[in-house]
């Protein structure tokens, strides 16, 4: 399996699972009806002070087609926008609990009882967010290049 797999402590001695992968993509937006990427932007842009705004305007990401233009360092400058603490709850609740029903698959939770589970205490855990910033990395960033044949050979 491609992705990353995380099992983190809800601090009630159980462990939470959480994996990362193309179906993530998938299960966000059946669940919540909206795109991944899209949200992941818009959640860099929303938790940004005025310059890490300016900086984002600067790499110009419209589209999620714009975010596989950007080279290395500017994709570490989006995560350093993403990793301040300023951000929406709502979109860390529905990332997690994706994140969970990704680890769940094929089984399919009900969204409700997913969050519902979520430690509170987890939104602004730097532990915990520190453990997402890796996984919005994972989807935000590419961690191998992809590589062509040319024609007539393998």
């Amino acid at each position: 399996m491609f992705g990353l797999i995380k099992t983190l402590d809800d601090g009630n001695g159980r462990k939470i699972k959480l994996a990362g992968n193309a179906l993530t993509f998938i299960l966000y937006k059946s669940y919540f009806g909206r795109d991944l990427l899209n949200d992941i932007v818009s959640f860099a842009k929303n938790s940004a002070d005025a310059a890490a705004v300016q900086r984002l305007n600067k790499l110009n990401i419209k589209s999620t087609e714009d975010l596989a233009k950007l080279t290395d360092k500017e994709q570490s400058q989006l995560l350093s926008v993403v990793s301040d603490y300023k951000f929406d709850s709502e979109f860390v609740l529905n990332f997690i609990s994706a994140l969970m029903a990704t680890a769940r698959y094929p089984q399919r939770p009900d969204i409700t009882e997913l969050i519902l589970q979520i430690p509170p205490w987890w939104i602004a855990d730097k532990t915990v967010v520190s453990e997402l910033m890796e996984f919005l990395s994972l989807f935000i960033t590419d961690k191998r290049p992809v590589t062509g044949h040319k024609r007539g050979s393998l």
